[in-house]
């Protein structure tokens, strides 16, 4: 993998156990804009694209990538600009999934021409379509073996593990991607899972105010239930963890990531 191809690991120290500790608990983090029909309607699952819900440059990044539909999370980050709503799932939720990771966000990676990708790199002999595929294919990483990468670039770029949601990482690597870039999706790993994902089983999550109202608007209109009926899509998502914020916030990206840092510090 290129952002750690000349990482001597065994040279990290006491860094490595510290991060290796993180990488192994970090939850996954999706933000989704159709939360709301994922609560409510079958198969209520965060879905790859051959189920919908993701744009055509995903799809032609996936082909061009050979990764295959994918639903997608972060390593424990979340970005507002993919929804309304952030799930964070505990590590153990990669169970029984096939997939994979890249350290960076793919759909950055790759557009159409001439359209120009957002992630910067530096590539030779040029920086043409070809050779960020090319870089795109070395950077992939097993679902199974994603943790123990990740446990490395913590202990390698970053003095503290925390730094990984609040500074830029510290080092640099051969094709610029933190050097050239400012969006912590250059440097944030990107988990893919080739199935759709429950999202009855989250761990923690947080909406904005409009989210919030809408499902306390659905979950009021549904009929009083008759004993002995199995529990509504609502009332099953309801009964698992609340909202970390249940009158909803703008701020439901950070809020989500508080609750992520709380919980490896511990």
């Amino acid at each position: 993998m290129p952002l750690l191809s000349n990482i001597d690991a065994s040279a990290l120290g006491h860094r490595r156990d510290e991060s290796n500790a993180v990488a192994a608990k970090v939850p996954l983090v999706h933000v989704d804009a159709i939360a709301i029909d994922l609560i409510s309607n079958p198969p209520h699952e965060i879905p790859t694209y051959a189920t919908g819900g993701k744009t055509a440059n995903t799809a032609r990044t996936e082909g061009l990538l050979g990764l295959g539909p994918s639903a997608y999370f972060y390593a424990g980050r979340a970005h507002p600009k993919f929804g309304s709503t952030a799930f964070a799932f505990p590590a153990d939720c990669e169970n029984g999934h096939t997939g994979s990771a890249t350290p960076f966000d793919s759909g950055g990676l790759l557009r159409e021409p001439p359209q120009q990708p957002p992630l910067k790199l530096r590539l030779h002999p040029t920086d043409g379509e070809s050779e960020r595929v090319e870089f795109g294919k070395t950077s992939v990483l097993a679902l199974d073996a994603w943790r123990k990468a990740f446990g490395i670039f913590l202990a390698a770029f970053f003095d503290s593990d925390k730094d990984y949601w609040v500074k830029k990482p510290k080092g640099l690597d051969p094709e610029g991607m933190i050097e050239l870039n400012d969006d912590w999706r250059a440097w944030t790993f990107e988990i893919r899972f080739g199935e759709g994902h429950s999202v009855f089983g989250r761990a923690a999550w947080c909406a904005d105010e409009m989210v919030m109202s809408h499902l306390r608007r659905l979950s009021d209109a549904e009929p009083i239930p008759v004993p002995g009926d199995p529990p509504t899509p609502l009332d099953r998502f309801f009964a698992g963890p609340p909202s970390l914020e249940p009158a909803g916030t703008p701020q439901f990206c950070q809020r989500l990531e508080e609750w992520v840092r709380r919980l490896i510090a511990t």
